[in-house]
């Protein structure tokens, strides 16, 4: 993706370094413009050193022309045409008052004013929790919204400020952002996609509780490659996913739950069904329950062995339920085959099964395989046949899987 990262006054710029690197080192061809404050914070030469393309001062504009062979180049134009994501991080409330009013007073601000509706902007605002919520900067944020329809406007966090005081106004997590980032799009599809994922966990007694090793990637990337097309999702994740879920909880055309138990999880599932259109149940779900009671099962009570029950199969419960909705269903085991495929599609004809291979590694130190990897081999299971079979990321796994369905 081409990203333009725009870089403001604010004790806060020093952080674009970082998101400079990380989008970088993500694959991303990365181009910096810094208006006249952000040079007091960073120079340009540590942008190029992280492999940014290119770095603009807030008044290139002006000199570009006799540093390349076409006179006739005009360089807010060839950026504003550049640029697939526009990106202020951190946004002042300076540069948000020249966006809001239209002027055009250094490289940025005629940047965006050359942009079309295609290009995604995202802005982060950086400031002081007083200044944030003044009436001026709040209108400033809702006149901008109301006239670009592909401006997003990403929340800022709450902690510590340079000034000392505690309150909103502190630039997301840098992480954060360069997860997140090249994944946001105000296109909007009208799909509706409900999304599981991570362990679930089933109580022994008011202490203990089995589990597995889900660590959620997989729907974390679902989540994301859904919303980059424009969908809107519902993910359902057991506790215990990866931390980065919790970078998706601003993120707009997002809702995200937390659940323990499967029954949590099936309550919530069956919740948001009725309105969505692609169900995929990527959670490694519990499939036993134990009977748990109010209290510690003593050294002293303890048997043989304890008495299980089935959990509920959330998947086999929703297909009853289906109303032109699509299913994509997964099958770990150790050992996977196409016949133990083709029977889970049998009694579950999903649209598309995702079958792959699991290990947490414990026992006689096996090789881990699956859980906590960021990829694996996978094998599709379409139409009662197979038809792939390989070693994907992650990442690829939900490109691929989002191709197949919708």
């Amino acid at each position: 993706m081409r990203i333009l990262l725009n870089v403001c006054g604010s004790i806060s710029a020093y952080k674009s370094v970082d998101i400079a690197r990380g989008l970088v080192k993500a694959g991303h061809q990365v181009r910096v413009i810094l208006t006249k404050g952000a040079q007091e914070f960073v120079v340009p030469q540590v942008f190029k050193y992280l492999g940014v393309e290119e770095v603009y001062r807030h008044d290139d504009d002006f000199k570009y022309p006799d540093k390349v062979s076409d006179p006739g180049t005009v360089l807010h134009i060839e950026l504003a045409k550049w640029a697939e994501t526009f990106v202020v991080a951190p946004l002042s409330a300076n540069t948000l008052a020249n966006l809001a009013n239209g002027n055009a007073n250094d490289l940025l601000t005629t940047v965006f004013l050359a942009l079309d509706n295609e290009t995604t902007i995202a802005l982060y605002p950086a400031m002081n929790s007083n200044m944030l919520a003044n009436q001026m900067v709040v209108y400033n944020f809702d006149k901008l919204q109301d006239i670009f329809p592909n401006i997003l406007i990403l929340p800022s966090e709450q902690g510590e400020l340079a000034c000392g005081d505690t309150g909103f106004g502190k630039l997301p997590q840098v992480d954060k952002i360069v997860a997140t980032l090249p994944y946001l799009t105000t296109k909007n599809t009208g799909k509706n996609i409900l999304i599981t994922t991570g362990p679930t966990k089933a109580p022994l007694d008011s202490v203990r509780y089995l589990t597995n090793s889900s660590t959620g990637i997989t729907g974390f990337h679902l989540a994301l490659e859904a919303i980059s097309r424009g969908h809107l999702v519902t993910l359902i994740a057991g506790e215990g996913s990866t931390e980065k879920l919790i970078f998706l909880k601003d993120l707009p055309n997002l809702t995200l739950q937390m659940v323990s138990t499967t029954k949590e999880m099936k309550d919530r599932v069956l919740e948001y069904f009725p309105t969505s259109d692609i169900y995929i149940s990527s959670a490694a779900i519990s499939d036993i329950e134990f009977e748990a009671g109010d209290e510690k099962l003593k050294k002293s009570d303890l048997k043989d062995f304890l008495p299980i029950k089935r959990s509920p199969d959330i998947l086999s419960t929703v297909m009853e339920l289906r109303n032109d909705q699509k299913f994509v269903g997964f099958a770990a085991e150790v050992n996977l085959t196409v016949e133990i495929l083709r029977e889970k599609w049998e009694r579950k004809p999903v649209e598309l099964l995702i079958g792959t291979e699991v290990n947490n590694g414990l026992i006689n130190k096996k090789e881990i395989k699956g859980f906590k990897n960021e990829e694996a081999s996978y094998k599709f299971f379409k139409d009662g046949k197979i038809t792939f079979e390989g070693t994907l990321s992650k990442i690829e796994l939900a490109k691929n899987i989002l191709d197949e369905i919708l």
